[in-house]
């Protein structure tokens, strides 16, 4: 029976070479995901789902907003957890965006925050839509898992902290054939301590 790491790893390389042969090697998406920024533990009656963050979150959050302005990494796309930490970490992301540039669409998901012990690629590959960058704000472990699963190269992150940010350039023309091994890492960025 082969191994499912051997499976993903056969299957990324397949869809590769398909895109090769297709002529749309060249057309990359853009995913950007995101944990969301760090949240407080100061009530512990709330529901995880509940949580809000905790100032060095907010201060996270902005970074990421600034973050994405820098270096260019606009989406088209947003998929966001409905969690409250999620919310309150893309709202004060969204307000470091430049406010003359053509907003976002946005998707509001349940399913973000229901697959957070898993990885999103079935979620991205239903969700991105015609967008060529789709910055999805998340959780782990489904955050790490999903950039470990599309980086064809296997790139080590390391422990995906919140307020992360992974950049992954995916060799397909669409989401719905987003797959394991179709990626790779371009950028990998913690919040800076402080």
């Amino acid at each position: 029976m082969q191994s499912a790491a051997k499976r993903t790893e056969s299957h990324g390389r397949a869809a590769i070479a398909l895109a090769e042969a297709s002529g749309t090697i060249g057309r990359m998406l853009r995913l950007i995901l995101v944990r969301h920024a760090k949240s407080a533990w100061d009530d512990p009656g709330l529901a995880d789902f509940e949580r809000p963050l905790a100032l060095r979150g907010m201060v996270a959050a902005a970074w990421i907003g600034e973050t994405v302005v820098k270096h260019g990494w606009l989406p088209d796309r947003i998929i966001c957890s409905t969690s409250r930490r999620t919310r309150e970490t893309l709202e004060l992301a969204l307000a470091r965006l430049p406010a003359d540039r053509l907003q976002p669409d946005l998707i509001w998901s349940d399913a973000v925050y229901d697959r957070r012990d898993h990885d999103y690629l079935g979620l991205i590959a239903a969700q991105g839509g015609d967008a060529k960058v789709v910055l999805l704000v998340g959780h782990n472990s489904a955050t790490e898992q999903s950039a470990l699963a599309l980086s064809a190269g296997g790139e080590a992150l390391g422990n995906f902290p919140t307020g992360g940010i992974a950049v992954i350039d995916c060799d397909i023309s669409h989401w719905m054939d987003l797959a394991p091994g179709c990626g790779r890492l371009v950028h990998f960025l913690r919040p800076p301590r402080g």
